[in-house]
């Protein structure tokens, strides 16, 4: 077969355009694949193709404004071998606001005094403050430990404030240079305070619980005295002065000439003797100074009638009391003291509830056999000579005194006081001993009974009665010993004298708190104090940790109102405290002692009732409420006949 040459010619650049065109088709296939691998290889250049990138993207959230001051950063640093400490504090305010006022406060006598830190008008602030000890001491308040307390306040132009701090741990020679703060010296120039009610001068201490009641003492004082009145006969004219001393003093009352009195009232009183009670007997006293008759050789009356008088007319010595059922189970013991003794004197060397209770009963017998005008003219010609007075009392009564006390002696006899009035009368005693034991070896200054009325004191006198101890110990064992008077009155007597036993027990050890009880009233007693230290430093995340978490104290909102105001000192001083019968709650009242940068606090000087709960073997505080003082007026009407038996 035969083939045409020009056919070969022409079938060859087909071919070669068609191997062109399958070439230019490679590649375009290979730059294709290579530009769909590149967004994979720089990811950073192009965005990736998947799923999610089919549906819109949102931007990314802006951070929100602020909305009202806040502290970012605080800090302390520590420069030892400096003697330096430095606070940090990084804030800000919202935007449309600027820092108005930057203060700080740090835990020495002139960190108290609050420094205010110049700083620019802006809405952010960067502030540092470097403490000199070798300049400005180290005298601290708090602690004397490493441990220095400090806070940050920062105030924006709307008012608003927020308050924060932390604790500096100081090197051993900062240590070294700490130191407490020397006592307060007695002003020279003291004094005393006034108010008055018809009948009444009442002289206290500024600042004290007289202070804060002074409007209810005087209706008080003035029930008391309307109390008295008709049971001596007698009627007041003109005014008493009532001089009110924020420390106890042997049981809290004294009276001397010019109707002038001296009576403890503090919130911390643990002879837990009711004020109305000082008031009538005390009262008694001054209004029987106008009994008194004029003598050519002076004396008075002795001890039995002084006493005596005043337990009657007052319905018992310690509030109202069976006068005359106690004076029987005395007169049926060994304690009983003969009268002829107590009247030849020292009176007040003898056991002091058995020689008032006596006397009380003695003089009560005397009034209800043979009348009161009888008694006032005893008491009033008396002279304390055994042989004018036996004289003296064979006019008026026709008997001598020995006669007498027979006859009531006799009469008591034919008494039947119950078995719970002998234990309440025996556990009286015995809750009074102890606390006059803990005034001589542990408040010794109580047992200071100044010869001459306040006008007179001098200022080393003054000084005693302005002052009280006030270390765990003292307020543990008076808490204790105002805790064992409030379960007797309750009815518990079991439980007074359990807390006794262990009040009795630290006295025998030198003021270890070795019982239980009291233990734990120590733990609560740090508790607070912990607290304190929190609450002033504006701690939000410590004082949580010291509160119930269930309670309405651990709510966000609580806690930064109690952290708000700007605290130069915060201090609750246990004046009330008893544990439940399991030992795992206890209840109490605190006063508070506090004071605010610039500006008065409204707790200082006020008092919370408060509970606690044992937790995972720590305290924590379950509530916090205002309470009122315990000030009431004597009952109307009652008398000691009225106690159950």
């Amino acid at each position: 077969m035969a083939v045409d040459p020009r056919e070969q010619e022409g079938a060859a650049p087909r071919w070669r355009l068609l191997a062109l065109a399958i070439l230019i088709l490679l590649l375009t296939m290979a730059v294709l694949a290579v530009l769909w691998q590149v967004p994979r290889l720089l990811p950073g250049v192009y965005g990736q193709t998947s799923n999610a990138a089919l549906s819109a993207t949102p931007d990314a959230t802006p951070t929100p404004a602020i909305e009202e001051p806040t502290i970012t950063a605080l800090y302390s640093s520590v420069n030892d071998p400096a003697r330096a400490v430095s606070f940090h504090l990084e804030a800000e305010v919202p935007p449309d606001r600027q820092v108005s006022e930057v203060l700080l406060w740090y835990d020495t006598e002139r960190g108290h005094e609050v420094s205010q830190i110049a700083v620019p008008l802006s809405h952010t602030v960067t502030v540092s403050y470097q403490l000199d000890a070798e300049l400005e001491g180290l005298t601290r308040t708090l602690t004397t430990t490493q441990e220095l307390d400090y806070w940050w306040l920062v105030q924006d132009t709307t008012g608003e404030t927020i308050r924060a701090g932390g604790t500096a741990v100081l090197g051993p020679r900062l240590v070294a240079m700490t130191a407490a703060p020397a006592p307060e010296p007695t002003p020279i120039d003291f004094t005393w305070a006034m108010s008055e009610t018809e009948h009444f001068r009442f002289y206290y201490v500024p600042g004290t619980a007289a202070e804060r009641d002074r409007f209810e003492l005087g209706p008080v004082a003035e029930g008391s005295l309307a109390q008295i009145e008709p049971v001596l006969d007698a009627y007041l004219e003109g005014q008493m002065s009532i001089y009110l001393v924020p420390r106890v003093f042997w049981q809290g009352g004294a009276a001397y000439g010019d109707k002038e009195q001296l009576i403890s009232y503090l919130d911390r009183n643990y002879t837990a003797v009711e004020t109305w009670s000082y008031f009538t007997h005390e009262g008694t006293h001054a209004l029987a100074q106008d009994i008194l008759q004029p003598k050519e050789n002076g004396g008075g009356p002795d001890g039995v009638l002084v006493e005596g008088l005043a337990v009657w007319a007052s319905g018992g010595h310690y509030g109202y009391e069976p006068i005359d059922e106690w004076a029987a189970v005395v007169a049926a013991s060994d304690e009983y003291l003969p009268l002829a003794d107590l009247r030849a004197g020292p009176f007040y060397d003898f056991q002091h509830e058995t020689s008032y209770l006596e006397s009380g009963s003695f003089v009560q017998y005397l009034v209800e056999r043979y009348g009161l005008e009888r008694l006032k003219a005893l008491y009033g010609q008396a002279t304390k000579d055994a042989e004018h007075d036996e004289e003296l009392v064979q006019s008026l009564y026709g008997k001598g005194y020995a006669e007498l006390e027979a006859e009531w002696l006799d009469y008591l006899a034919g008494l039947e006081p119950s078995e719970e009035q002998a234990e309440l009368w025996r556990l009286q005693v015995r809750i009074f001993d102890l606390m006059r034991r803990y005034e001589t070896e542990l408040d010794p200054d109580a047992r200071l009974l100044p010869s001459t009325a306040p006008p007179e004191w001098v200022s080393d006198t003054l000084k005693v009665f302005l002052d009280r101890v006030d270390a765990p110990v003292n307020l543990v064992l008076e808490t204790a010993l105002i805790a064992a008077q409030e379960r007797t009155k309750a009815g518990d007597l079991g439980g007074a004298e359990a807390l006794l036993d262990e009040v009795e027990a630290a006295l025998d050890a030198g003021g270890e708190l070795v019982g239980p009880s009291l233990a734990a009233r120590r733990q609560i007693l740090d508790a607070l104090a912990a607290q304190d230290r929190v609450i002033l430093r504006a701690d939000a995340d410590a004082y949580r940790a010291g509160v119930a978490p269930n309670s309405e104290l651990a709510r966000a909102e609580a806690i930064a109102e109690r952290l708000v105001p700007p605290l130069r000192s915060y201090e609750q001083e246990l004046v009330r405290l008893d544990l439940s019968d399991d030992g795992l709650g206890a209840r109490g009242v605190v006063l508070v002692h506090a004071g605010a940068a610039g500006e008065g606090f409204a707790e200082d000087g006020r008092l919370f009732a408060v509970e606690f709960v044992r937790t995972g073997g720590r305290w924590l505080m379950s509530s916090r409420d205002p309470a009122q003082p315990d000030l009431f007026p004597p009952p109307a009407g009652a008398d000691s006949s009225a106690l159950p038996d």
